[in-house]
C-alpha cells in the first residue's frame, strides 16, 4: 500500500509540474504577439474610433503588467500603453473626445532625440508668440522630439497644439525644455536644469 500511495503522490507531482509548465507556455503564447512600439504610436491616426484603436494597438492581447507590455482602457476616454513591465517604461496615452475620436496624443520615452543639442542660451532667445518656423531657427529639430499632439475641436484640426521636447544630453532624465505650439505659434515653454 505504500509503494502504491509513493507511486501516485510521484505521478502528481508529475502532473503539477506539467501543468504548470504548460501554463506558462500559455502565458507567453497570449503575450506572443503584443508589442507596443514608436512605430505603432506613430501609425495610429486622429479621428479613429476607440474601439479600432484598441484593436490596432493589440490591447486584448494583454493584461497589466506582463512583461512584453501592455495596454490599459480607462473605459471611458483613454487607452494607455507600455512597451515593458518595467520602471520609466515607454508608454504612450491615447485621449478620445465625446464622440468617441481620437483627439489627442502623446508620449515619453517611445522617441529620443537625434542629436541633442538644447542650451540654456536657445531657450532663453525663444519668445512666446514666435512662430513654429522661428523656434527651429533658433533650436535644432535634431535636438527635439515631438512629445504630444492634440485637436481639441476635432474634427475641427484649429487649436492644434503640439509639445516638443528637447533634451541637452542622452540618457533618462537630461537637462531639457517643452515648446508648447498652438496653431503654428509658441504659447508655452518650460525648462530644466539646462545650462
Amino acid at each position: 500500500m505504500y509503494q502504491m500511495v509513493k507511486a501516485w503522490r510521484s505521478v502528481v507531482a508529475l502532473a503539477a509540474a506539467g501543468a504548470a509548465v504548460l501554463g506558462a507556455a500559455a502565458d507567453v503564447r497570449a503575450d506572443e504577439g503584443f508589442s507596443f512600439t514608436a512605430e505603432k504610436y506613430s501609425a495610429v491616426p486622429f479621428g479613429m474610433p476607440k474601439a479600432e484603436v484598441w484593436g490596432m494597438l493589440g490591447g486584448g492581447q494583454t493584461k497589466p503588467g506582463d512583461a512584453a507590455g501592455w495596454c490599459e482602457d480607462d473605459g471611458k476616454s483613454s487607452i494607455l500603453c507600455f512597451t515593458t513591465s518595467s520602471d520609466y517604461a515607454p508608454y504612450g496615452d491615447f485621449s478620445f473626445n465625446a464622440d468617441g475620436k481620437l483627439y489627442s496624443k502623446r508620449h515619453e520615452f517611445l522617441f529620443t532625440p537625434k542629436t541633442p543639442s538644447m542650451t540654456l542660451a536657445k531657450y532663453n532667445t525663444v519668445q512666446l508668440g514666435m512662430t513654429e518656423a522661428q523656434l527651429w531657427s533658433i533650436v535644432s529639430q535634431d535636438s527635439c522630439v515631438p512629445a504630444g499632439e492634440r485637436y481639441p475641436n476635432w474634427p475641427a484640426t484649429t487649436g492644434r497644439e503640439v509639445n516638443y521636447y528637447c533634451t541637452a544630453a542622452k540618457g533618462l532624465f537630461p537637462p531639457n525644455a517643452s515648446f508648447y505650439i498652438t496653431d503654428g505659434k509658441v504659447t508655452e515653454k518650460y525648462q530644466r536644469a539646462l545650462s
